[in-house]
């Protein structure tokens, strides 16, 4: 008898006889509390389900809706369980900042890694600062995807170069948008004739280098100019560098590579070919020459974003637990499968950002040298002093007697003619 029963009993007087379990009146009441059991049961129900903490199913279903979140495919082909979906849940709820910033799109990556939303969660001891930080780079959020920009031009026009002269010309367009600036890679190769007096220069900032007259590009090479590491000018010819053969294009500076600006910009390029006291006439002719250039460099696309994340995440966490020496939890969800971990970005970028998600492979090798000595060395000498004496007497004759006896012919010799070795004499 429930207490929803009681309470109907206790209301008719004592001639009903309600308490009477057998009677048609008790199992009357009986049957009507148990009816309002199952309503005050569904309200409460109804009440829990407002919580994280305490709904379930499609209550849990439509909580989750709420922050855009929906109960992930495992990697089995399953959804979640109301267990693993709560915990999840819950922790994107307390921590939830709004998507689209760094921090929520790292949160709910390794939310769906299996790896706590924040790690303060975890509660790692002050000891395993080193744990957190590699916990930490599992999960990598990088503005400003880079990606490579190639502009080729071969179009190549004659302009005067003072009075009597004329040089080839060929201007590159290149507007690639990116956030920075950058240094490009520029090839230049001679199609017909040979290179003299060769210039780069950038319009927009009227930057650039020059060639001395003691360079010079046969047809058929390439030069590829580069920012060497000091921050000065690369020029390479089949290996050879030749940027001491490069000035600034006023003055006698060392030459540099001059950045691409961040908004479009023109490139400009000069050559000459046969010119009097410069050119080899077995190498240059009298027409202009013909070259064509590749510029590349690498660009910087705004509004983009990189993800980095392990593929093999479940190895990576057990060699730094490994490393580390860490015998408490790490996962604490079950991840989803890798191929939908696209989605989540998608689900968390802000409007008008494209991110992109990147596996990598993490090797923590323990490359720790010991070095190690053993010997085992047995040593024995022997020694004998027995003392012997011997006496070798010996007499031996030998006679050896030759009567061979020799004819030998003489023939006149002459110098210079006649051979030693031969039967020649002289008179």
């Amino acid at each position: 008898m429930s207490f929803k029963t009681e309470r109907l009993v206790d209301l008719f007087p004592d001639a009903y006889a309600a308490g009477d379990r057998g009677s048609v009146l008790y199992k009357l009441l009986d049957a009507f509390g148990a009816g309002l059991m199952d309503a005050d049961s569904a309200v409460k129900s109804l009440l829990k389900s407002h919580w994280v903490d305490y709904a379930q199913g499609s209550a849990l279903d439509r909580l989750g809706a709420t922050f855009g979140v929906e109960r992930r495919v495992l990697a089995g082909g399953g959804l979640e369980g109301d267990e693993a979906f709560r915990a999840r849940l819950g922790s994107i709820v307390s921590l939830y900042t709004g998507g689209g910033t760094v921090e929520a799109v790292k949160g709910a990556v390794r939310s769906a890694l299996g790896l706590p939303y924040n790690l303060d969660q975890l509660k790692l001891p002050p000891a395993y600062s080193a744990l957190r930080a590699d916990i930490e780079a599992l999960v990598q959020v990088h503005e400003f995807s880079p990606k490579v920009d190639k502009v080729q031009e071969n179009t190549v026009v004659a302009v005067p170069v003072g009075t009597r002269a004329n040089a080839a010309q060929l201007t590159a367009l290149v507007n690639a948008s990116t956030v920075s600036v950058s240094l490009p890679r520029i090839e230049l190769t001679a199609d017909m004739g040979t290179l003299t007096r060769l210039s780069v220069r950038c319009v927009e900032t009227n930057a650039g280098f020059r060639s001395l007259d003691s360079f010079v590009l046969p047809r058929g090479q390439t030069v590829v100019f580069t920012a060497a590491p000091g921050g000065g000018l690369s020029a390479l010819v089949e290996g050879r560098e030749l940027a001491s053969r490069f000035v600034a294009l006023v003055g006698n500076a060392p030459a540099a590579m001059p950045a691409v600006p961040a908004e479009a910009s023109r490139w400009v390029f000069q050559a000459q070919g046969g010119l009097f006291d410069v050119a080899s006439f077995d190498a240059a002719g009298a027409d202009l020459p013909a070259f064509h250039v590749v510029v590349s460099r690498v660009v910087y696309e705004p509004l983009t974003f990189d993800v980095q994340v392990p593929f093999f995440l479940q190895e990576s966490v057990r060699q730094l637990k490994r490393l580390h020496r860490y015998g408490g939890d790490i996962l604490v969800f079950e991840g989803i499968a890798p191929h939908r971990i696209q989605q989540v970005v998608n689900q968390t970028r802000a409007a008008g950002v494209r991110g992109a998600v990147q596996f990598t492979l993490h090797f923590l090798d323990d490359q720790a040298a010991q070095d190690s000595f053993a010997a085992d060395w047995q040593a024995r000498w022997r020694e004998t002093q027995d003392t012997s004496d011997t006496m070798t007497a010996a007499n031996t004759n030998d006679y050896d007697e030759d009567h061979a006896t020799r004819d030998r012919l003489t023939l006149a010799g002459v110098f210079d003619v006649s051979r030693f070795e031969g039967p020649f004499g002289y008179l």
